[in-house]
């Protein structure tokens, strides 16, 4: 099978740093190619890459991407008039109330159930960029791994929880104080912050790190600092919202609560939870195969004329908003 692949980003693919749908559509194209298939991806970043297409501005998307593939991917909502099947990922939560093409694709069940949909796939990550996981001796702390800025991943929870179990706390993802959008000003000398970290640094905070806090306030559409997070060995302490409960599946890797409470006395007993069974679930359920062979099932659907969902999904405009917690 022919598959191109089109994100219109201005990162490199594979991302240097940072990038997550980046480094989603790198895992996609090392799978896709492993399995036998004939794979390109079209972006905005000029590449050497042998099978890079360089995205022209000047001329009309879809004239750049008939001709050679035997079904598109895009990596964004496109419901366009195209003679090339195509099959579309949303990978993120819409803002405001829009319909989808039926050949839509979410991360995670609660993703689809929100767009009033059927049709997911987890996402999956190309394992052999993230080196060594550290399964026997973290360092005492414990990461948080988001933008710090945005009130939905909740920073603010992460440190009670941190502080309430007594455990230093790493935030990687923001500063130690924000005076624009979601001001904070953090004096305490348990929480290091690394601004906004990726690539070799990222991971090798994260494979040192006991565990990690992620008590996000909405539906999480999948979440690669989770998956991330347990390749390296880490055991996850979330909420149940969106797409945990597919990725924290089993008792030993984590604990998903609404309780404040709950979640400082799970990370107060980190040490009893399994690293290796971590790293073993993420490379089982969330790498480049198993989320190429997820994708590769829909592309044959479609291509036998077949609809990916039931009817055309649809999203609401409180999508965004912010859940809550037990403050206990």
């Amino acid at each position: 099978m022919k598959i191109l692949h089109v994100l219109l980003t201005s990162l490199p693919i594979p991302p240097n740093d940072y990038g997550g749908t980046e480094r989603v559509l790198w895992a996609l194209y090392q799978g896709q190619k492993q399995l036998g298939h004939e794979v390109k991806f079209m972006t905005k970043h000029p590449s050497r890459h042998p099978d890079a297409m360089l995205f022209d501005d000047s001329k009309p998307l879809e004239s750049q991407v008939q001709g050679w593939a035997d079904i598109v991917h895009f990596h964004f909502a496109y419901d366009g008039d195209l003679d090339t099947p195509y099959v579309c990922t949303e990978h993120s939560n819409s803002e405001v109330v829009q319909e989808f093409n039926i050949n839509t694709i979410y991360l995670s069940r609660q993703h689809a159930y929100n767009y009033q949909a059927s049709c997911y796939v987890h996402n999956g990550l190309y394992w052999a960029d993230y080196g060594e996981p550290n399964l026997e001796q973290p360092k005492n702390y414990v990461h948080f791994l988001a933008k710090a800025t945005w009130r939905i991943k909740n920073l603010q929870g992460a440190v009670k929880i941190a502080k309430n179990a007594n455990m230093p706390l790493h935030i990687l993802g923001g500063k130690r104080f924000n005076l624009k959008r979601n001001p904070y000003f953090y004096l305490s000398s348990q929480l290091t912050f690394h601004g906004m970290v990726g690539g070799v640094k990222k991971n090798e905070l994260v494979r040192n790190s006991a565990g990690l806090i992620f008590p996000v306030l909405w539906h999480e559409p999948f979440g690669l600092a989770i998956i991330e997070s347990l390749y390296l060995g880490c055991p996850v302490f979330a909420t149940p919202f969106g797409a945990m409960p597919d990725i924290i599946s089993q008792e030993n890797i984590g604990l998903l609560s609404d309780s404040y409470a709950t979640l400082t006395e799970a990370v107060g007993r980190i040490d009893k939870f399994d690293r290796r069974a971590c790293h073993e679930h993420a490379k089982r359920y969330f790498d480049h195969l198993a989320m190429s062979k997820g994708y590769i099932e829909c592309y044959e659907k479609v291509l036998a004329g077949e609809s990916l969902n039931k009817q055309r999904p649809k999203s609401k405009a409180n999508i965004k908003a912010r859940l809550a917690m037990v403050d206990d």
